[in-house]
């Protein structure tokens, strides 16, 4: 007979006919595994070849063998050797049967799906399970013309329709050869190969569904892209930094600013992607259009902190200075109000006032020139320089040049005056913006706030920050010269004087950090020389 072995293709075997008849089986014996006799003996071997090894045989008694004991002999073995086989057979056909139950299995799940489409494909949406090529071609058509009819995608912005898109803007035709390949691609799918081969392809769809569409952008972006970029146009609006309009002296905080404005970007590129997108599955729908703000650069509140109030001085003006005076002040504050100096660049007190002439504004006044008060043009421009020296040292500007008078005046402490002159001999007083920016210097005449009989010369130094230092100028008088006991005697009641001494002062700039001395820088030694007496004398007065 002719066995295929246990894995072959059928797994089983089946036996020739030999003219023998299958034995049949007797009363009170039953097939393996419950026949009598075979009790207590191994199981069948799985293969075929070796059914008797192992087998128990009953020893030959020792007596003369009998024609009757060859022949149940004989029998004995027919049987093993014949029940062998059966087991063989049953074993066989069991792999026979699991062999043609996958193939039923694999057979039942794809043959229905020989002539349509298999589940878990869709072409734009449609499922196309149980189409043939046909149907589906048609039921993909049906819908593109649908959707082609019926779609259009809104642009809003801002709550406003700014722009629609639809098949026409787009020429949007289907391509006949791009529906059948996809199509193609689709049937392949479950339809190549052997039945098992199709059966795993058709697991792998359950698993995995396959989806394409059939209106793709490929040329049909232009459209798209040359209407963003129109809307983009629109829609930009550049940041708008704030900045200085005006620096207006009349005004208690003398800068004017012009407000930052956020601006704003539509950014393309997300909306291209998602209306690409609508385009290649045709869903209709609305688009919003979000432009990025866009912050400014530059800032008011930025730029307070580069036109910040660096440091203010005060000098008060006596209640006998004569309106000349007092306007000489003034117009020595005119020339000064508004001066921008730059970083690195010098301030000299008399180039920016100039000659102190009637031509130039300036009024006769008393002036204090060489020891004596004396009528002068522009008497009082020795205040309006005391007042911005004071302004610049507080203002932590580096002096360059300052002198003291020779004598106290009513409107400054010793070590604290600066004054000016223009004659043969100039006197000037000069500071340089040692910052790194622009400083802004405001004077003005007022009234005292805490006299209201009095005036006040008032500089201010407007420029970057400070922050949490500030600077004070300090005086320390270190020697007193005692007056001269010699008097002297003038010709004029006005100019009688009492004896006065004199003095060293050192004077300071002293830096404090949130509070708390951080540095004293020693700026100037100036010595005030004694006065003797002045006492009038008549006589002098009539010669």
């Amino acid at each position: 007979m002719r066995n295929t072995g246990a894995y072959g293709p059928y797994r089983g075997f089946v036996p020739q006919q030999t003219g023998t008849q299958r034995p049949v089986q007797q009363p009170g014996r039953g097939n393996y595994p419950n026949m009598p006799g075979t009790q207590g003996m191994a199981p069948p071997p799985y293969g075929y070849g070796n059914g008797v090894q192992g087998a128990a045989v009953p020893a030959s008694p020792a007596v003369p063998e009998k024609k009757g004991n060859r022949k149940a002999l004989i029998a004995a073995v027919v049987t093993v050797v014949v029940l062998a086989l059966i087991g063989g057979a049953v074993w066989a056909g069991i792999h026979v049967s699991r062999d043609m139950t996958e193939k039923k299995k694999i057979s039942d799940k794809v043959t229905p799906y020989d002539n349509v489409y298999c589940p878990g494909i869709y072409v734009d949406g449609i499922a196309l399970e149980g189409m043939t090529p046909e149907q589906a071609i048609n039921s993909v058509m049906s819908q593109i013309n649908q959707r082609h009819d019926a779609w259009k995608v809104q642009l809003v912005y801002e709550g406003k329709v700014a722009a629609n898109i639809d098949t026409n803007l787009l020429n949007m035709n289907t391509d006949q050869n791009e529906l059948h390949e996809i199509l193609n691609e689709a049937w392949r799918l479950g339809h190549t190969g052997t039945q098992a081969e199709r059966y795993e392809q058709m697991e792998q769809l359950e698993k995995q569904p396959f989806s394409a569409y059939t209106a793709r952008p490929d040329g049909d972006t232009q459209q798209i892209d040359s209407l963003l970029a129109e809307l983009k146009r629109q829609i930009d609006v550049p940041a708008q930094d704030a900045q200085v309009l005006a620096f207006d002296t009349t005004r208690a905080y003398p800068f004017v600013f012009q407000q930052e404005v956020p601006g704003r970007v539509l950014n393309t590129e997300p909306l291209k992607e998602q209306l690409y997108q609508m385009v290649s599955t045709m869903t209709s729908g609305t688009v919003e259009l979000v432009p990025e703000e866009i912050q400014p650069q530059q800032t008011v509140a930025a730029l307070e902190k580069h036109y910040a109030l660096r440091a203010s001085a005060t000098t008060p003006i006596d209640k006998h200075s004569t309106e000349d005076r007092n306007n000489n002040i003034r117009r020595c504050f005119q020339l000064i109000s508004g001066t921008v100096l730059q970083p690195g660049k010098t301030f000299s007190f008399n180039k920016t006032v100039g000659e102190r002439t009637i031509a130039n504004g300036f009024f006769p006044a008393i002036e204090y020139i060489n020891d004596e008060h004396v009528e002068g043009i522009g008497g009082g421009a020795c205040q309006a320089s005391t007042t911005v020296y004071q302004a610049a040292v507080c203002a932590g500007m580096q002096i360059v040049s300052r002198r003291p008078h020779s004598d106290s005046v009513s409107y400054a402490e010793y070590g604290k005056d600066a004054t000016v002159y223009m004659g043969g001999k100039q006197i000037d007083m000069v500071f340089k913006n040692t910052t790194e920016e622009p400083i802004y210097i405001t004077a003005e005449v007022l009234n005292d706030p805490s006299n209201k009989n009095r005036l006040m010369a008032k500089v201010s130094i407007y420029g970057a920050d400070t922050g949490n230092e500030k600077y004070t100028l300090e005086t320390e008088t270190v020697e007193v010269l005692p007056s001269i006991m010699e008097p002297v005697y003038v010709s004029e009641k006005e100019s009688a004087a009492n004896a006065k001494d004199g003095c060293i002062v050192n004077s300071y700039r002293v830096t404090y950090t949130d509070g708390v001395m951080t540095n004293r820088e020693l700026l100037f030694k100036d010595t005030y020389n004694p006065k003797p007496a002045k006492i009038y004398d008549p006589l002098l007065a009539e010669q």
